[in-house]
């Protein structure tokens, strides 16, 4: 009998704890039913909501950008592509946000896409580069009427540039005659002027150079005297020589060479004021406003050539007094210098820069952007127009041969960065070899 009865007892416990499992389990179901029936009333009734918001909501239009690929990643751009501003701050009273604000500007702007000639390579080249530019799209010439030296190119009329001596060069004998051929073809005439950096004026004019504390003019280690930025005597100085190109029939001058030397021994020289960063930039940014404000109105474009590194380097945007969004309030273009050759080996971690010309335009351009992007924001901000590198950097370690294939990838990264002009610069004004790299003639804008 205890035998029976331990089984009978086993028997039913076992039967127990089977019922318990089943009805824990129906249980659990039921529970999971009753959630997924829960979940799908509330998803159904979300989504009648959702229909019916999407027809009373008018959702804004977005702002269209420029949608490129980053060599650091993808982003989207910060500003709309470049072009012209003319409009100024509706409302304002700040002398900033009012600048100029009485100008009627009657000027057109252009997209241009020119070539640095020298005066030598005008004299010696001007049928081959009127080849070039009746078969490509380059529809501009960048022409030194004060260049690296500082000497006066042409014949002027001004009675200052007169009694400073500036009548006894004449290296452009023709130039009122080759402006009007360029003129012929619709080519834009641009002149460029050396500014700071000046050996014959600083002889010529004693009162405009930096001294050195013994009286010497102070000159930089390739024997170049400097102008002091701080006169403001050398700022009308400069702007006259501006006067005379739009006289002679020039469409834009460009300043070149506009900023303080970094050369150790020029820095030694006796300033008008302290070297401080807050000064440098005053000084530079003055001249342009000063600049800009008297020969605007004579029908000139203003525009003016910044080292390229100043987009992305406070440090050297410091040393040589070039703020790039500042000055932009006040010009027409603005010419970062980007040469790959002139970027150290390394940047924007480019093993040889000089040997990735894309890369290193693209990243220098979509730096431009972002720098100028509170300027564009504002409705105040010059168009950017790169120089390119025409020329092969035969002293660098690593440096490739630049030709149609290095001058293509520049100019597509320019193009791709967002920007429409360009400028080449080649000292002697060989570009033929860069030729099937500059489009047709059908580009011309």
């Amino acid at each position: 009998m205890k035998k029976r009865n331990r089984y009978a007892k086993a028997t039913t416990a076992g039967r127990w704890s089977g019922t318990r499992r089943a009805r824990l389990k129906r249980q659990i179901l039921g529970a999971l039913g009753c959630f997924v029936l829960c979940a799908l009333a509330a998803f159904a009734g979300f989504h009648n909501i959702a229909k019916t918001e999407k027809k009373t909501i008018v959702l804004p239009t977005p702002t269209p950008t420029v949608a490129v690929t980053d060599m650091r990643g993808r982003e989207t751009d910060l500003a709309t592509p470049y072009r012209l501003v003319t409009d100024r701050y509706a409302g304002s009273s700040s002398p900033e946000d009012t600048w100029m604000e009485d100008f009627d500007d009657t000027r057109i702007p252009r997209t241009v896409k020119g070539l640095y000639l020298t005066a030598d390579a005008l004299n010696k080249k001007f049928d081959e580069i009127m080849e070039i530019i009746d078969n490509t799209a380059v529809n501009a010439v960048v022409i030194d009427l004060k260049g690296d030296n500082g000497a006066i190119t042409a014949s002027v009329e001004s009675e200052l540039l007169r009694a400073k001596g500036y009548t006894d060069l004449n290296l452009i004998p023709n130039l009122t005659m080759l402006l009007s051929k360029l003129k012929a073809r619709n080519i834009y005439c641009i002149a460029r002027v050396v500014c700071f950096r000046d050996s014959r004026t600083a002889q010529k004019t004693p009162s405009y150079a930096l001294r050195l504390g013994d009286g010497t003019i102070a000159k930089d280690k390739n024997g170049y005297a400097w102008l002091d930025p701080f006169n403001e005597d050398v700022w009308e100085f400069l702007t006259e020589i501006g006067r005379e190109a739009a006289r002679m029939g020039f469409d834009e001058v460009n300043f070149d060479y506009f900023g303080f030397s970094t050369d150790n021994t020029v820095k030694l020289a006796k300033y008008g004021k302290s070297l401080t960063k807050e000064n440098k930039q005053a000084a530079i940014t003055g001249f342009v406003r000063y600049a800009c404000e008297q020969l605007k109105p004579l029908g000139l474009f203003v525009s003016a050539d910044v080292y390229g590194i100043v987009m992305s380097s406070n440090t050297d945007a410091a040393a040589v007094g070039q703020n790039y969004a500042e000055l932009c309030q006040y010009l027409d273009y603005i010419c970062p210098m980007v040469y790959p050759s002139s970027y150290s080996n390394g940047y924007y971690n480019l093993k040889v820069p000089d040997a990735q010309p894309y890369e290193l335009i693209y990243n220098a351009m979509r730096d431009s952007k972002k720098a100028l992007a509170s300027n564009m924001a504002k409705g105040r901000c010059a168009v950017v127009r790169p120089w390119l590198q025409a020329f092969t950097a035969t002293w660098l370690t690593g440096h490739v041969e630049y030709g149609v294939k290095a001058m293509d990838a520049q100019i597509r990264a320019t193009y791709d960065a967002g920007y429409d002009g360009w400028l080449l610069w080649n000292t002697s004004g060989a570009y033929t070899v860069f030729r099937d790299a500059l489009g047709s003639a059908a580009d011309k804008e």
